[in-house]
């Protein structure tokens, strides 16, 4: 073996083969770096995703921002197998640090995080304007509005709503709750056949144009009761007398203490009804003063009256022989 050392032409072989190693390893580096470049720039992507939310950092326990998209554009480009991955999978965030800006408007910058260092990306608009106010918090009362009042049933009309609670406390941009102009929870009528009680209703908050405002409402929801009743008019009661009194006795008057009996029906019944009128009082038994029960009449179209019936009092005069002959006539009464 020493022997072999010593030989030149073993050490020329081993130079040759030291030679012929060394020169396949550079031109395999040299290819798989070619084929690497080749195969970077054959597959280069770029991909755009819309609809990404927008993160905000800021202190929301004492500001409120406005003038941010809830939504932004953002576009990758760069490796395919660096582009796919982001693209499937959206787990990166768009975001604007606002801590440490105070009150006032503001020109920020949209960052991100979780993006590949490989790829280049481009977030649209990649500089907002922002406006922070300060927080304030005010009570307001809650009205109750309808939806499908129209679709109501004639005879029934709604009585005066309740909300509970009657305030609620709405949060927000100070310009903001300056604006509030109503607080409504909203209730759909158009089925109730019965008085709605305790019904959850969301409750929204509206500037003098009608706008829904974006604030802060607490609860968010109340809880409404609408009395729904029959619909209902008070008129007068008109007394006629029917029959002929008995002979030698004239009635006076006819009069009650019902001044005025309630009537139940559609609108347009009750509209052309101004009193309930004819009430009829049989007088052909009377003999002497008299009070009795009268069953009042349902005019057409009326579902009922209340109450029912009424108590008339017949005021009579006896007549003797030698005095005026009674009349067949039935005089009328009216109440009283």
């Amino acid at each position: 073996m020493d022997n072999w050392f010593r030989s030149v032409w073993f050490i020329r072989i081993i130079s040759l083969i030291l030679a012929g190693l060394l020169w396949v390893t550079v031109n395999v580096d040299d290819n798989m770096d070619s084929d690497s470049l080749f195969f970077n720039d054959s597959s280069s992507d770029m991909e755009v995703m819309d609809n990404v939310p927008l993160e905000i950092r800021f202190d929301s326990e004492e500001y409120v921002v406005s003038g941010l998209p809830q939504e932004v554009s953002v576009t990758v480009e760069g490796p395919a197998s660096a582009v796919t991955p982001v693209v499937r999978q959206e787990n990166f965030e768009v975001f604007v640090d606002l801590n440490g800006y105070g009150p006032g408007t503001h020109e920020v910058s949209l960052q991100h995080s979780g993006i590949s260092n490989q790829l280049a990306v481009t977030i649209e608009p990649k500089v907002i304007e922002v406006t922070i106010e300060e927080k304030v918090s005010e009570n307001f009362s809650v009205n109750v509005d309808y939806i499908n009042e129209s679709k109501l049933s004639s005879d029934l009309v709604l009585g005066e709503a309740e909300a509970s609670p009657a305030e609620v406390q709405i949060t927000g941009s100070e310009s903001a709750v300056d604006r509030v102009a109503s607080v409504k929870a909203i209730i759909d009528v158009g089925a109730a056949a019965e008085t709605i009680e305790n019904q959850e209703a969301p409750v929204k908050v509206y500037d003098n144009q009608g706008n829904e405002l974006n604030v802060l409402v607490d609860p968010n929801a109340v809880e409404v009761t609408v009395p729904v009743v029959e619909r209902s008019k008070q008129v007068p009661v008109q007394l006629t007398a029917i029959g002929g009194a008995p002979e030698g006795i004239i009635v006076n008057g006819l009069s009650t203490e019902t001044q005025q009996v309630t009537l139940y029906g559609p609108e347009e019944v009750l509209a052309e009804i101004e009193a309930l009128s004819e009430v009829e009082v049989d007088i052909t038994e009377i003999t002497e003063d008299q009070t009795i029960d009268v069953d009042l009449p349902v005019p057409q179209g009326v579902t009922k009256v209340d109450p029912k019936t009424i108590k008339v009092m017949i005021d009579v005069d006896q007549v003797g022989e030698e005095g005026e002959a009674s009349t067949e006539e039935s005089p009328e009464g009216t109440s009283s």
